[in-house]
């Protein structure tokens, strides 16, 4: 009984690293081209700090600037032209870079409101 409850934990754990998909760096399958799925439109994306602040929950967020200081474990505080705001970033955010305050980066993200505060969520942390 120990075997099947094994062996069914371990498909089942199997099927789950399947599913999470894949990207190839060459973007090619069997030799021929593949793309990414989905749709994707920045024309509506909020292009500066001042209109995430407007923006509604959940609104795409594509904005350059710095991040000048850490005020939490993942919250930080970015800075623009237009002004500043928190913006939370997970560690998969950071793709591995070491950024300072005197780098110049593009946040890619979503506008969070929640308890009336605005916040933007960020997927991608991108060095220019």
């Amino acid at each position: 009984m120990k075997k099947v409850i094994a062996l069914a934990a371990l498909v089942g754990l199997s099927s789950i690293a399947v599913a999470q998909g894949f990207k190839d760096d060459n973007n090619t399958y069997h030799g021929k081209p593949h793309t990414q799925h989905g749709f994707y439109d920045d024309r509506n994306a909020a292009k500066s700090v001042k209109d995430a602040l407007n923006a509604a929950d959940n609104s795409l967020v594509i904005i350059e600037g710095k991040i000048v200081k850490q005020v939490g474990k993942d919250d930080f505080i970015f800075q623009d032209a237009t002004g500043e705001m928190e913006i939370e970033v997970s560690r998969k955010a950071w793709n591995g870079q070491t950024i300072t305050p005197q780098d110049t980066v593009e946040i890619r993200g979503k506008v969070d409101k929640d308890w009336g505060k605005t916040e933007i969520e960020v997927k991608q942390v991108i060095k220019k």
